[in-house]
């Protein structure tokens, strides 16, 4: 009767011992690489997959696995993956970023169910963060990679209209991905009559000049990292803050205001 009795208490035992084993025991993650073909390439996503992980289904870009060990374990395993990436806040919610691969981790879980736990991953391609700010600054600017202008879309000469001198000034925003910097180039020409004839026209530079802008609410800083060019009857300043309103740019502190009283750019 007591041989009975541990041929079913020993087995019971040491399944009992795998089982506990298996949900306390940490035994690390895999690195699961996907590659997607894309129009202008490939894109890989290399996501931390706790070991035993089966039953993978994947689902536009939401990744979920199921695991029988524990969800402490799970859950370390999963940040210990997660630690080796760069975090990126946004929308008052820190996320994932895969510098090398290019993708970003919006949400992940480990759910505790009866019999197992589901893994899960949703991703976006790129820098989220980076991202949804310039989905914001493009939105603000009317487009990003533009033209602004004042007074600079073309000019009609006619002999029987006397020219006025006037102002152009044009500001070019655009955008490094690889940096992740926002940058810009700042012209300003005082134009008059040349004495050549009324079909000619002579410029003055004002300023030519490159740089970096950000946008703090409904304001753009534009910092000048070098001036080109420059007449000496003015003063550059380091910053140049726009008041940003329907999409176009009004000069706040007008440094060219012997030229321009006010200086709107659309």
């Amino acid at each position: 009767m007591k041989k009975k009795k541990l041929l079913i208490v020993i087995p019971v035992g040491i399944i009992l011992l795998i089982i506990i084993l298996l949900k306390t025991l940490p035994l690390g993650y895999d690195i699961e690489s996907i590659i997607y073909d894309m129009t202008d390439g490939s894109q890989t996503v290399k996501l931390g997959v706790p070991k035993l992980s089966f039953l993978k289904k994947e689902n536009d870009r939401s990744y979920s696995y199921k695991n029988i060990r524990g969800n402490k374990v799970l859950t370390k395993e999963v940040n210990d993956f997660l630690n080796n990436l760069e975090k990126t806040k946004c929308n008052n919610t820190t996320y994932y970023y895969d510098k090398e691969n290019d993708f970003t981790i919006i949400e992940y879980s480990v759910k505790n169910n009866i019999l197992y736990n589901t893994i899960s991953y949703q991703i976006r391609y790129g820098d989220y963060c980076y991202e949804q700010e310039r989905s914001k600054i493009s939105e603000k600017l009317g487009g990003l990679a533009r033209l602004h202008t004042m007074n600079g879309e073309g000019i009609k000469l006619s002999p029987d209209k006397e020219f006025t001198p006037r102002l152009v000034v044009t500001f070019l925003d655009s955008y490094e991905k690889e940096t992740k910097e926002y940058q810009a180039e700042l012209t300003a020409y005082y134009l008059t009559e040349s004495e050549e004839g009324w079909d000619k026209l002579q410029g003055k530079t004002l300023e030519k000049s490159t740089g970096t802008f950000e946008i703090k609410e409904n304001k753009l800083y534009y910092t000048r990292t070098e001036i080109e060019e420059k007449s000496s009857d003015i003063t550059i300043p380091k910053i140049s803050v726009f008041e940003i309103e329907n999409k176009e740019l009004k000069l706040l502190d007008n440094y060219l205001s012997s030229y321009e009283e006010e200086i709107i750019l659309k």
